[in-house]
């Protein structure tokens, strides 16, 4: 029972979350569609769980992404599914950081009052040409990424 304590407490300590709006524009169609979450991360694992408008779970860990909707069901990803997933997670937690964001091999950072303006090297390019990060002081209050596409997706934090 002590163990069991000391386990919850230790991630209470260590994991990060936030509430937030998602806003996806997806250009083909030129519709924007638009979701309520949470994300949970540790070092280890990440939780995304999507409230509205249809529950779904999107799990993280040890190289592995499951994806659990409300029927209970969950599938386990592959291939590009698989790595540009983990990716998205991968950004999605970096750029909720506002330490993450002022110095990273990952991308350029340019800066434009409370506004970062990413500009991504790598593999990363290939998917997410550029990102803005919205800041107040030290505080993320929204990113959004856009993609080769011409979608964008907007993470407002709540």
């Amino acid at each position: 029972m002590r163990s069991l304590l000391i386990l919850v407490f230790t991630t209470f300590i260590f994991a990060n979350s936030y509430d937030f709006d998602e806003n996806k524009f997806v250009f083909a169609l030129g519709n924007t569609f638009h979701k309520v979450g949470n994300i949970t991360y540790t070092k280890e694992k990440a939780t995304i769980t999507y409230s509205h408008p249809r529950y779904k779970q999107i799990v993280k860990a040890d190289n592995n992404i499951s994806i659990e909707g409300s029927s209970g069901k969950k599938y386990y990803l592959k291939g590009k599914a698989l790595s540009h997933t983990k990716a998205f997670i991968d950004i999605m937690i970096r750029l909720g950081q506002y330490n993450e964001i002022k110095e990273n091999k990952d991308f350029d950072v340019k800066k434009e009052g409370e506004r970062y303006i990413l500009t991504f090297k790598g593999d990363l390019k290939r998917m997410l040409p550029k990102a803005e990060v919205e800041t107040q002081g030290t505080k993320v209050k929204s990113f959004k990424l856009f993609m080769n596409n011409g979608d964008t997706l907007e993470i407002v934090k709540r």
